[in-house]
């Protein structure tokens, strides 16, 4: 009898949303028929005490600057010059490292040392020719290295290890 009692308190928890979205719009339609009540009070509104005065233009400097849509000199194109002669490539000192040292997941080529952007990933054990060394002060030592497709770039000198005799 139980299971019987618990199972009618259940068809009639769910029924209770179903009814009211069926009855609602009824009750709703009953409710704005009534009339509202009718009163003889009328509410006076005050006249206020003070107005504001109107905004007068002070001789002070503007807040904001005119709109002016005349393009600023700086971005202009600048103007033809002639061109010099390229600038020539760093030449490799004719040293080798090998990239190492990166438990396998090879090193990022950085336009910059420290904090120059990705240029590219060099990946394990491969050969690249240096082109200059240097000690960036709380940094150590940052090789720039040339790929041998051309991409130049700095790797950290951790990672740069000297190229056995065989690869030279």
């Amino acid at each position: 009898m139980s299971s019987l009692g618990r199972s009618l308190l259940v068809v009639a928890l769910l029924g209770l949303p179903l009814l009211i979205v069926i009855e609602l719009p009824r009750f709703l339609d009953l409710a704005g028929s009534v009339p509202p009540p009718q009163s003889d009070v009328t509410f006076v509104t005050p006249e206020p005490s003070f107005r504001l005065l109107d905004v007068t233009p002070t001789p002070a400097k503007s807040r904001y600057a005119p709109l002016d849509d005349a393009v600023p000199p700086t971005l202009s194109p600048p103007a033809a010059t002639a061109t010099g002669a390229p600038t020539p490539r760093p030449t490799a000192t004719g040293e080798r490292v090998i990239i190492g040292n990166t438990g396998g997941l090879g090193a990022v080529l950085r336009s910059d040392p420290v904090t120059g952007s990705a240029v590219a990933a060099l990946r394990d054990e491969q050969v690249v020719d240096v082109l200059e060394r240097r000690n960036v002060p709380g940094s150590g030592d940052w090789v720039h290295v040339r790929t041998s497709d051309g991409k130049e770039g700095w790797v950290t000198g951790i990672v740069a290890q000297p190229a056995p005799a065989a690869s030279r």
